[in-house]
């Protein structure tokens, strides 16, 4: 039974990826600038038998192209929780992205639209559409630095009683950071600020801290901290939600 759940989850990986935070880190999903299909999978799974049985599964995969200035990212989510029947955990997104870099590199403009739902945050679903310019503040063999002033529009339904439905625009401020420690060892910080544009008081934070150490170039070990802040969550559901996870990563 085991292998069999361990196949089944496999073969999602290939269309799916692992997330907890509402806010979704497209910047850890960028691959090098190299012609063609790039892409990865994490794989992460657990399974506890105690006083209660508790399964988890989370798989992350992206393919990004590029060709020239022009640069595709699509990714996809699934992560899943159940504890001996009842499912606590159930939420995802699908995010497309296109990227065209302008003059020599030293920014992007960049278009995207994603779809995102999370139970446990009573999101029933979310549709983002946005876009405005990536730039590049520093760049070298060991240290990268980006921010980009983005603005979106988004279309959200709560799964409350009221059923709440808001639409809206808002920004979409992001500030991301890489630094090589030496070639098989990898920091990476991004910190998100969405404010409303009509209501400056109600915004979400999110920021992701992450370390890779490599096995090879295929295979990667992971470790990820997470922490998003919401400041007008729904009735009942926490402003803050944060997270620690380790895993393997496939690349290719």
């Amino acid at each position: 039974m085991i292998l069999r759940i361990l196949w089944v989850i496999v073969l999602s990986g290939i269309f799916s990826t692992n997330i907890s935070a509402q806010l979704v880190n497209i910047e850890k999903s960028r691959k090098e600038a190299k012609p063609g299909f790039q892409g990865y999978i994490d794989l992460n799974l657990m399974l506890t038998q105690n006083t209660r049985q508790i399964f988890e599964t989370g798989t992350t995969a992206h393919v990004q192209y590029h060709q020239e200035r022009h640069t595709v990212l699509l990714l996809n989510n699934i992560s899943f929780m159940r504890v001996e029947g009842d499912n606590l955990i159930n939420n995802g997104f699908q995010h497309l992205r296109y990227n065209y870099t302008l003059g020599e590199g030293f920014a992007t403009a960049e278009v995207f639209t994603q779809h995102q739902y999370n139970s446990i945050r009573l999101l029933q679903r979310r549709f983002l559409l946005g876009g405005g310019p990536r730039f590049k503040i520093l760049e070298n063999k060991n240290l990268g630095i980006y921010i980009a002033p983005l603005v979106m529009y988004e279309h959200e339904l709560l799964n409350d009683d009221d059923k709440t439905r808001s639409d809206r625009f808002k920004g979409d401020l992001y500030v991301s950071g890489t630094f090589a420690l030496d070639e098989r060892i990898n920091f990476s910080h991004t910190t998100y600020y969405q404010p409303d544009f009509a209501r400056f008081s109600e915004y979400r934070i999110s920021s992701e801290t992450g370390l890779e150490m490599k096995f090879n170039d295929s295979f990667s070990f992971l470790v990820t901290y997470n922490l998003a802040y919401d400041s007008f969550p729904p009735l009942d559901i926490p402003n803050l939600f944060y997270s620690l996870k380790n895993g393997i990563k496939y690349s290719f």
